[in-house]
């Protein structure tokens, strides 16, 4: 009997579902979990910006609440994690408030209104759905053979229109455009589900893409799971298990002693959800714009980073923003090409 149970062979061919309104509430599940809300932004003035809310029960006593914040553009490329207090959840639990932020979402559940008020950086815009969001069967993924062990969950709004404004360190940028949002829940700690991540959200006025995939440590069989989705002209066409991310060429980082990509094949690979039509998607990208390199311990507190660094895990999490062009196949269409912005992010855990 397998001790992994994957979202998508849950699933079967029902691969897609629709996030509903308890979907988006805030669980804070018991145990050692960290829950994250995520906000990706591809903006008409070609910056890059995410916030990323943050809690976490990993440590030993009470949890974690942390802000990230990220801003590429205009000759500026910041990053920002902040420890934070005071966390709350609305009464329907779908919204969540800390010192200096808030997630905010509708009554109508299809649009969220972050801020967030700190020195250096001041954050204030709208994300609103466009057409729908998805998860693969139920969403989760279960570890442990009675599915008793942890689990991984993801969420996601595949496409959203933003309007609104960041400021870093005084400077003001219009972060008008599209993004991705990611509602996720790591239930076990994070050294114990995978060894490394590959994510990406690849915005053009076409078509959109997003793809999360994990790669399970070897206790599980280092075993690949992997969700994407497509969009083309503000339609949800499909969601998809059969994706890959292929390191075709990698560089020694010779501090982290990691093989980093320096080129990377991304491909999906899927049925349209109205017509049943098979789609294929090929994404070829020569990773030059490299935003960061994060190790993940420095964004910590230092208890909790005593007991990650006890579990020998080094995480480290490296992100670009390149220019990038998708071929896109649907069904007996023609193949098209969508030019547009991919953010790429590889996070090596252990």
């Amino acid at each position: 009997m397998s001790n992994i149970h994957v979202a998508g062979d849950l699933a079967k061919d029902s691969l897609y579902s629709d996030v509903t309104p308890k979907d988006l509430e805030w669980t804070l599940a018991s145990g050692s979990s960290t829950e994250t809300q995520t906000f990706y932004l591809a903006t008409n003035e070609g910056h890059f910006a995410f916030v990323q809310m943050i809690h976490s029960n990993i440590g030993l006593w009470n949890p974690t609440i942390q802000f990230t914040s990220r801003f590429f553009g205009g000759g500026i490329n910041t990053f920002k994690s902040v420890n934070m207090s005071n966390f709350k959840l609305s009464p329907d639990r779908r919204s969540a408030t800390a010192d200096n932020m808030s997630i905010v979402l509708n009554p109508e559940c299809n649009k969220y209104t972050v801020t967030l008020k700190h020195k250096e950086l001041i954050v204030s815009f709208d994300f609103e759905l466009i057409d729908r969001g998805f998860k693969i069967g139920e969403g989760k993924t279960y570890f442990g053979q009675d599915k008793s062990t942890g689990f991984v969950e993801h969420k996601f709004w595949p496409k959203g229109n933003v309007k609104g404004n960041i400021i870093v360190d005084g400077q003001a940028f219009d972060v008008t455009g599209v993004g991705l949002f990611v509602h996720a829940i790591q239930g076990m700690r994070p050294h114990l589900i995978a060894s490394r991540w590959n994510f990406i959200n690849f915005q053009s006025d076409v078509a959109s893409l997003s793809m999360c995939e994990f790669e399970t440590t070897p206790h599980y069989g280092s075993k690949k799971v992997n969700q994407g989705s497509l969009v083309v002209n503000d339609k949800l066409v499909g969601v998809s298990v059969k994706n890959a991310a292929q390191f075709l060429e990698t560089k020694l980082d010779p501090e982290t002693k990691y093989n980093i990509p320096t080129k990377i094949k991304y491909t999906w690979e899927g049925k349209s959800l109205e017509t049943d039509e098979h789609f294929s998607v090929s994404l070829d990208i020569k990773l030059e714009v490299l935003m960061d390199k994060i190790d993940v311990l420095n964004e910590v507190p230092y208890f909790l980073k005593k007991i990650v660094q006890a579990l020998v895990a080094k995480p480290y999490v490296y992100q670009w923003f390149n220019e990038a062009e998708a071929h896109v196949k649907i069904g007996d269409n023609e193949e098209f090409i969508a030019r547009g912005k991919l953010f790429s992010e590889c996070s090596f855990i252990s």
